[in-house]
């Protein structure tokens, strides 16, 4: 039995702009910028349903001869519904501005850790979908990987003094947090449920190794007793030793 080889003379695929070295460019395009820069340029109208985003994308892959069972290819020609390049491909956006991908990547992150991301609505939806297909980039994650790796970690004096970077107490520290929990905002904290590693989530933490080392009994006198009457103890064996020694020497 013959081997069927499929063809798809229309396939599409990404075309990085890259710099000299051959890392990836992360300023906008001249086409990019012309948009970035001039509001009449931008997409205002509502946003679509992410399922009828998905039957166009579905329609383009199939007009010009492309492989609708490759996810890349696809999700390459969802119309985004968000941002200043609403109206714009998904592979569009990845071949002009490298720059805003990461951007929304480091957004959405420090958005969900904090507990505050709404993935609410047709705009979120494309929002979400066009992360998911940028990430399946080796080139995306590799760029993102190395600029999270060239932060620094801002030093703390101790973990007591971090600060708690959310609500209405953001610019406390965890330190003031636990000495004023009688105020019951501790409490709290403690009730919520929240995304791991997120500052909330952090903070939690902190406040329940506080509440241990509160609630730690202190060691029993039985102990301090025993110990101390060890010595005396020692003290008396070697007493009647030496007075043994002495006898039979004598």
């Amino acid at each position: 039995m013959k081997k069927t080889i499929r063809f798809f003379p229309g396939r599409m695929k990404v075309s990085f702009r890259k710099g000299p070295s051959g890392h990836l460019r992360q300023d906008p395009s001249d086409e990019a910028m012309r948009i970035k820069n001039n509001p009449a340029l931008q997409d205002r109208s509502p946003a679509r349903k992410h399922d009828l985003v998905k039957v166009d994308a579905l329609t383009v892959v199939v007009r010009r001869g492309g492989d609708v069972s490759d996810q890349q290819e696809l999700m390459g020609e969802y119309v985004l519904q968000f941002g200043k390049y609403k109206g714009k491909s998904s592979r569009w956006l990845l071949e002009n501005d490298v720059g805003y991908i990461i951007y929304l990547i480091k957004k959405v992150d420090e958005e969900e850790r904090d507990g505050r991301f709404n993935p609410q609505g047709p705009s979120k939806d494309s929002l979400l979908s066009f992360l998911d297909y940028a990430r399946s980039f080796q080139e995306i994650e590799d760029l993102h990987r190395y600029l999270l790796s060239r932060q620094p970690a801002a030093p703390v004096a101790s973990e007591a003094d971090n600060l708690v970077g959310f609500g209405a107490r953001t610019k406390d520290t965890w330190r003031q947090i636990w000495e004023s929990r009688a105020d019951g905002y501790a409490a709290f904290v403690l009730g919520v449920k929240c995304i791991q590693n997120s500052k909330m989530y952090n903070l939690q933490q902190y406040l329940l190794k506080q509440q241990r080392a509160e609630s730690c009994p202190p060691p029993a006198e039985a102990s301090t007793t025993s110990a101390a009457s060890t010595p005396t103890s020692t003290t008396g064996e070697l007493t009647q030793i030496c007075k043994l020694v002495l006898y039979v020497n004598i």
